[in-house]
């Protein structure tokens, strides 16, 4: 039995989230104490529950502790099994949090369907274009399979969004040597507001976030999407892609925010980790930790930025992958390399 602290590092859910994956994966059980407990409403969550819950189910588990505000959780995996699974967090909980639970899981039992219902473009998350346009093509070029489809789009507060993944059985997972300099060979943009608000909003995003890119040097192709959600929401994504690398980022509307603001959110932080010489952003960074860790042979990549939440993911993966090595060098909040030597499991 793993004991963790969950109020290590950053102290946040993604040290339930891997810990759930690889607890099913290597058959560890684990207690996880002290969780979330820095947060301003610490301990389990709904989303948070959403993943227990779900990873349960997929693995025959046995858990005691799985309730809402809950610091101290118990999980003894079972037996992982392939099929069709809907899971519906009930609260504009991020699906694809959620996704990034099970996927692995999913594939490595023989593959299946997942339907999420949650929030699909909501604060401190993936959202589900990040998922599909900068995620799972790196993911694939390791070995996994995956569509993508997204089937109602959920801001925040009411969510009430769908995506349906449709995902393959894992028969080789390898490790991958993104070199650095990322230099697009093509940069997307995506200007999205929902139905009941001002069509002029989209517009003023997507002229500002193109105006941007070409002042830096960077032709882009835009698109101008109206999506109908169950709570009003806009949002603007810049992702581009360098043969097999990807890197992406995603700004959310909100009352009193400016449509170029927005776009400035996105556009900016693009453009500094193209500076920065990096090959993935700081979020791909820390979302390929775990799969790189059950490769087979190497990956290295360069990361604009040494976050707590990836120098805290590595903490917990060497709990449950001891011959895994995982080596950052830099300094925390600086650029630097991460190179890992996995521990195949399939």
């Amino acid at each position: 039995m793993l004991t963790i602290d969950g109020s290590y590092g950053e102290g946040g859910g993604q040290i339930l989230r891997t810990a759930l994956t690889l607890s099913l994966l290597t058959q560890k059980p684990f207690r996880l104490i002290n969780i979330r407990a820095g947060r301003p409403k610490p301990g389990l969550r709904p989303q948070h529950l959403a993943c227990v819950k779900a990873a349960a189910r997929l693995g025959k588990a046995e858990v005691s502790g799985a309730e809402r505000g809950s610091m101290d959780l118990l999980f003894v995996p079972g037996r992982l099994r392939p099929g069709a699974y809907t899971f519906d967090i009930g609260t504009a909980g991020a699906t694809g949090l959620l996704f990034q639970t099970l996927y692995l899981l999913l594939a490595i039992a023989g593959g299946g369907r997942l339907i999420l219902r949650g929030g699909t473009h909501v604060p401190m998350s993936p959202c589900f274009h990040y998922l599909a346009e900068v995620f799972l093509p790196v993911l694939s070029a390791m070995g996994f399979s995956a569509r993508l489809e997204i089937r109602r789009y959920g801001f925040y507060p009411v969510g009430g969004g769908e995506i349906l993944a449709e995902i393959g059985p894992l028969e080789t997972l390898s490790g991958i040597r993104l070199e650095p300099p990322f230099s697009p060979e093509a940069t997307s943009v995506l200007s999205v507001v929902t139905s009941d608000l001002p069509d002029h909003i989209r517009r003023r995003q997507a002229q500002r976030a193109e105006k941007l890119l070409r002042e830096a040097g960077l032709a882009c192709e835009v698109r101008l999407e109206s999506v109908k959600s169950a709570s009003p929401g806009t949002f603007v994504g810049v992702w581009g892609q360098d043969e097999i690398k990807r890197i992406g980022y995603f700004a959310l509307g909100a009352r009193g925010k400016p449509a170029e603001r927005v776009a400035e959110e996105a556009v900016r932080p693009y453009l500094e980790t193209m500076r920065a010489r990096a090959s993935v952003d700081e979020y791909l960074a820390d979302q390929i930790l775990l799969p790189a860790a059950l490769a087979e042979g190497q990956t290295f990549y360069v990361t604009p930025k040494i976050t707590r939440h990836l120098l805290t993911n590595a903490w917990v993966i060497s709990h449950f992958l001891p011959e895994a090595k995982i080596e950052i060098r830099g300094q925390e909040g600086r650029t630097g390399e991460v190179i890992v030597n996995g521990t195949p499991i399939v």
